[in-house]
């Protein structure tokens, strides 16, 4: 078995790295994720929720991840740099693995969400909103957020989209600024193909990276789905974690 290390910072690098050998466990540690560690039987990441995604980035068959929380909310993380050795050392040797789904747009993939904004700051989209090929909505914004449920408590949050359980698969969509009273976030299945009209606009996906686009921007659910070690998010937790946000 051979364990990938992937570090923000290395306040706590030598202490995983030890933790990892007293399992006889080979590991490689990295300062910037690759597409490498898809070769690796699972991932401990050193770091917040965005160094996850910035692992997330860059590999598209996703060995199990074990998140250790150096940053601020962690709810993609699985323990603290106080706990971590006894945990990671359980989660190991049971080896529980849960899948959450991803989204896909122009070959890119995001776990939180895909934002369409503006090309030009100030000025608004004039927007067509398609679920499976129908129209729903049109709309003038500053830009769209399309979510997952994981997204929920992310940039779509932020825009006044709801919190939606984390195992319950769907995609939200948020508008951003909108310029109509009234306007309410959309939470269809996670199955539903959602396209977006717009004439320029920039899709970044989960706050990483980012591409020009125009015309139809479609998206939905990928093939790839995150894969990270098993830890039972306690609805509890995850507003207890969000009503803390600052």
């Amino acid at each position: 078995m051979r364990a990938a290390i992937v570090y923000k910072t290395d306040g706590i690098l030598s202490r995983v790295e030890k933790a990892i050998e007293e399992m006889d466990i080979s590991f490689k540690s990295f300062s910037s994720p690759s597409k490498e560690l898809e070769s690796y039987d699972f991932i401990v990441s050193i770091g917040g929720d965005g160094t996850i995604l910035r692992i997330l980035q860059k590999i598209k068959n996703c060995p199990p991840i074990f998140g250790i929380n150096t940053g601020k909310i962690g709810l993609l993380t699985h323990s603290t740099p106080d706990n971590f050795e006894e945990k990671l050392h359980e989660a190991v040797k049971n080896f529980e693995i849960e899948e959450f789904p991803r989204l896909v747009c122009h070959d890119t993939l995001a776990l939180n969400e895909f934002a369409i904004l503006s090309r030009q700051p100030g000025k608004m989209m004039d927007v067509k909103i398609r679920l499976d090929g129908v129209e729903v909505d049109r709309l003038r914004c500053d830009g769209m957020i399309v979510a997952t449920q994981i997204g929920s408590t992310g940039y779509a949050f932020s825009a006044g989209g709801p919190v939606v359980d984390p195992y319950l698969d769907s995609i939200i969509i948020v508008p951003i600024a909108p310029f109509r009273f009234g306007w309410k976030p959309f939470v269809v299945s996670m199955n539903r193909k959602i396209e977006i009209s717009i004439e320029e606009a920039i899709l970044i996906a989960d706050g990483q990276s980012s591409v020009e686009v125009r015309g139809n921007v479609q998206i939905r659910k990928s093939d790839h789905p995150a894969v990270f070690f098993k830890k039972e998010l306690r609805i509890s937790e995850l507003f207890r974690k969000v009503r803390n946000i600052e």
